[in-house]
């Protein structure tokens, strides 16, 4: 009865205060702290015992007091002050062992007990400059005490009978505090590496999971692009670079044959990643009613009913969502051999007689936009070998190169320029390399389409 009546008050003494951290550190503090001082608290009371069967009377001033000292932190932890008991339970044993080295001189070697107060501060902050203040005071209390030893008698001479006893003791006592911090420091080590594991097979299940959804969505999404036999269609060459900075992509490539008419774009919606691909899905979708179900033909008009569709969409959101996208788009007609485009932001590039130029756009995205205005249609006619370059910004935007800086279109324009001779395939190889060579390390800053249409 009297163990188990023990063993219950030590239990209840241990988690006093438990409830009032808020952190796990909190409460593997509070644990710490009650539990080493307890044990403080019943090793004064030993010592009260054994002092005077050794005749040591005098250590009754010292380990009576310090026993109700160190016995206070558990009830500081329980009414809730967390911080005053950190700092009382670090500083207290070190006017505890100022008092036992004066009393008992140089030759017991008291004053080393300070290396295990030391650890300390170590254990229970986690600001560095407490720790550190801490710690310094402790070097300090140390060499205070070994020039107060050098300079001073002992106040109690301890008979030399009962020097072995006490060295025996204390070196107990020393291996005791020592073995109590270790045993927390590997109980909390292997604590956190369990809690560790937990929490990153939980991180690596949720990754996992999330990364088969959105390889699951790139499927979805790459049956909305359109099949590339379509682009087939009355062409001699073409290439397409796609190359999307995730899984999926806010860039997306469209191709559609009406009649006598070929409708072929370059997008890139607002975004990237998951938020781009479901931009990407819907201006996708506007993009084909436009030319399927609304039967429009001229660039322009096609981009202003697509504005009109993606607006309409994202109106029936509570927030006001203004994404949209940029884009590219022509329609080629092989029968009359004319070419009509037109462009949000994107310009047009061609070749026609071995000159490379350039058609702007419009400056204003396909979607909510406070000055729209129509989109302009530029047409011209078309001759066999023209080279079309519709693209996106993510190519000229890559930083790279030797001081990392951006690819930038002028050096674009001088790939192109350069190469335009050559075959489709050709040029797609030297622009994926080129692309490649200055990225190097550095990590791709947005998705990339680039499509080359020869006649």
């Amino acid at each position: 009865m009297v163990v188990n009546y023990i063993a219950s008050l030590w239990k209840k003494i241990t988690i006093s205060g438990l409830r009032n951290g808020k952190t796990p550190h909190d409460r593997k503090c509070i644990l710490f702290i009650n539990r080493l001082s307890m044990l403080n608290s019943v090793l004064m009371i030993l010592f009260s015992i054994v002092g005077p069967l050794i005749q040591l009377t005098d250590v009754l001033y010292f380990t009576i007091p310090f026993a109700i000292a160190f016995a206070l932190p558990p009830y500081f932890n329980k009414i809730k002050k967390l911080e005053f008991c950190r700092f009382y339970f670090s500083i207290i044993p070190l006017f505890f062992l100022v008092g036992v080295c004066i009393h008992n001189g140089e030759h017991l070697g008291d004053k080393y007990f300070i290396f295990t107060t030391a650890t300390i501060p170590l254990i229970i902050f986690r600001k560095k400059w407490i720790i550190n203040v801490l710690f310094a005071l402790n070097v300090a209390v140390f060499f205070f005490i070994v020039w107060y030893q050098s300079c001073h008698q002992a106040t109690q001479i301890i008979p030399e009978f009962i020097e072995k006893e006490y060295w025996v003791f204390s070196s107990l006592t020393v291996f005791g505090i020592i073995f109590f911090v270790l045993q927390y420091f590997r109980n909390d080590s292997e604590d956190y590496e369990k809690e560790l594991e937990e929490k990153n097979f939980i991180i690596s299940h949720k990754n996992n999971e999330i990364i088969d959804s959105i390889t699951y969505a790139k499927r979805l999404q790459e049956a909305i692009l359109p099949p590339l036999e379509d682009l087939h269609s009355g062409l001699l060459e073409y290439f397409i670079l796609y190359k999307p900075k995730d899984i999926v992509a806010g860039d997306f490539y469209f191709a559609e044959k009406k009649g006598d008419y070929l409708f072929v774009a370059a997008a890139d919606c607002t975004g990237h990643g998951v938020p781009g691909a479901l931009v990407s899905v819907v201006c996708s979708n506007a993009l084909y009613r436009a030319v399927s179900e609304y039967n429009l033909i001229i660039p322009g008009k096609i981009l202003d009913k697509v504005t009109e569709l993606v607006i309409e969409t994202f109106k029936k959101s509570k927030h006001d969502v203004k994404d949209g996208m940029d884009i590219s788009l022509c329609a080629i007609n092989f029968k009359s051999g004319e070419m009509c485009w037109s462009g949000a932001n994107n310009p047009l590039w061609y070749v026609q007689e071995k000159q490379l130029k350039e058609i702007a756009a419009d400056k204003q995205p396909v979607g909510k936009h406070d000055y729209h205005k129509p989109f302009t249609t530029h047409c011209l006619p078309l001759k066999k070998g023209s080279i079309l370059y519709l693209f996106t910004d993510g190519y000229a935007d890559q930083f790279g190169g030797p001081k990392g800086k951006k690819f930038k279109y002028k050096q674009l324009e001088s790939i192109i320029r350069n190469n335009c001779h050559l075959s489709m395939e050709q040029q797609k190889q030297i622009l994926e390399k080129s692309f490649n060579d200055w990225k190097g390390e550095v990590e791709q800053v947005d998705d990339i389409c680039f499509i080359g249409i020869k006649i």
